[in-house]
Order: structure tokens, then C-alpha cells, then sequence
């Protein structure tokens, strides 16, 4: 469920990040330091009722392990939502897309116990099959702001086998109020925003990004720790999808053969992965 909660949220965080970027036209250096205030406020009320940590997360080794992740998570936040404000939708979702793939092949390749050959042969299917419904000649020329999303992608996948780690002594919950708490501070020092320009609407749009992205990571934490990271990144592999059937939908374009193809392959390699996979 965990998976597929975040698969879900993470769709309605994209296009609500793409509409107030780009139409509302909010600069990265407002949006980013307030959507991490409202991130670490919306995690802070869940705080209380489901953040752990355990001793071990002191030690050394943790400490620098948690150090690098903040800075691994600066710089890929820095890189995404420029991207983001810089690309469409369509030429965003098929860099991002290649994300849950690499985290994939670094779990598979890192953990031991990732390493179910049912569920990693059905991810890259999955993974194949996305790719191939989205390639188009034109997207092998990458602009600036594509590039800036292949550096979000790599360094946001890097980061999330940290995480993995981090898990074995935080919970979930724990884990990204801190990670939000550290990188709100870190994004508002940098930024100085000035808030009392935004208004009211760009505000709620922010709001609304920052509790759905809430819902997203947290279960996508849940999910690494409870199914694995290369379970929950195959679930993940959806939301490309979701997202171009949406944006075609409102932008009123023809809806491909290849794309509802390729829905109905990574469908079933979810299910060849649940039920082999156990």
C-alpha cells in the first residue's frame, strides 16, 4: 500500500510544482525555502506520535552518513526545481523517469537482500518499457534545464540509498523531519526570501505541494523499509505514466498506443513482482 500511496502523491506534487513554477511563475529562490517550511511543519505534527530514533544513529559513522545525505539532498533539490521551471512536462517526465531505474540497479547492486530475481527482472521490463514509449529523436538533445534534472536524478537517487540506510535507526517519519528541519534552514540562510510578496494563492499552491510531498516521502520511506527499495522503485515507475495520461487529458492531446501499452506491461510486472516476489 506504502508504495503505491507515494506513487500517487508524487503526481499530484509534479504537476502542482509545474503549475506554480511555471504559470503562477514563483522564483526557485522563494518556492524552495517555503515549500521545506511547510515540509518540515506538515512532518512535525507527525513527529510526536511516530518519531524513533535509535541510539546507534549517534555514532560516527551515522552522524557523517546523515551529513552527507543533507548534502547530497541540497544540491539535487537546488537542480530539480530549476529543472522543473526550465522544461514541459512531457521532455520533465522522461528524464525523471530514468530516477527509480537507477536507484534500482544501485540497490540491487549495494544490498544483498534487494537482490529477488523475480522482482528486479520485472523492474527492468518495467523500466525498458518506459523508456521506449517515451524516446522520441528529439529528447536525445538536452537543453540546460534537462541537464539540471540529469544531475537531480543521479544525485537524487544516490541520496536515497543513504536513506535506505539511515532507516535501519530512524523511523520514517523522523528521518525526513530532520532531513526537511536541516534543509529549510540551510535554503532560507541561502535564499532570504521575501515571503510577503508570494501572496495568498501561490501560498496555498505551496501548501498543498508540501503536504502531498509529505504523503510521498513518508510512505516511500515505509515502503523501502517495509517491501524494499526495488519494489517501491518499480511501483514508482507508474508515475510517469500517470503524469503524461493527466497532462494529455488537460492539454488535450491524442492519448499514444505505445503509452497504454507500456501502462498495461508495467501493470503486469507489478503483479508478476507481488506475487513471485513474496
Amino acid at each position: 500500500m506504502f508504495p503505491f500511496i507515494a506513487a500517487l502523491t508524487q503526481v499530484g506534487g509534479i504537476l502542482i510544482d509545474k503549475i506554480t513554477l511555471t504559470r503562477r511563475q514563483v522564483e526557485t529562490r522563494v518556492y524552495i525555502p517555503i515549500l521545506f517550511l511547510f515540509l518540515v511543519l506538515s512532518t512535525g505534527i507527525l513527529f510526536p506520535f511516530l518519531g524513533k530514533v535509535s541510539i546507534e544513529a549517534f555514532s560516527l559513522r551515522y552522524i557523517l552518513l546523515f551529513i552527507l545525505m543533507i548534502a547530497i539532498a541540497i544540491i539535487w533539490n537546488i537542480f530539480y526545481y530549476k529543472g522543473v521551471q526550465a522544461e514541459k512536462v512531457h521532455e520533465y517526465e522522461l528524464i525523471i523517469m530514468f530516477q527509480p531505474i537507477l536507484t534500482i540497479i544501485l540497490a540491487a547492486l549495494i544490498f544483498q537482500g534487494e537482490r529477488n530475481i523475480h522482482i528486479f527482472i520485472a523492474a527492468a521490463i518495467a523500466s525498458i518499457a518506459l523508456i521506449v514509449s517515451h524516446i522520441k529523436k528529439q529528447h536525445f538533445e538536452l537543453s540546460p534545464g534537462a541537464w539540471k534534472l540529469v544531475w537531480a536524478v543521479i544525485f537524487m537517487s544516490i541520496e536515497l540509498i543513504i536513506l535506505k540506510l539511515l532507516l535501519n535507526f530512524y523511523s520514517p517519519v523522523a528521518l525526513y523531519f530532520f532531513r526537511t528541519g536541516i534543509l529549510f534552514i540551510f535554503f532560507y540562510l541561502f535564499y532570504r526570501p521575501s515571503i510577503n510578496k508570494i501572496g495568498n494563492t501561490n501560498l496555498y499552491f505551496i501548501l498543498s505541494s508540501a503536504i502531498l510531498g509529505t504523503a510521498q516521502m513518508i510512505t516511500k520511506f515505509y515502503g523501502f523499509d517495509k517491501y524494499g527499495v526495488v519494489y517501491t522503485s518499480l511501483i514508482l515507475i507508474v508515475s510517469p505514466i500517470i503524469v503524461y495520461v493527466i497532462s494529455t487529458i488537460f492539454l488535450h492531446e491524442k492519448l499514444k498506443p505505445r503509452m497504454v501499452a507500456s501502462f498495461l506491461v508495467i501493470l503486469g510486472c507489478i503483479v508478476y513482482a507481488t506475487v513471485m516476489g513474496k
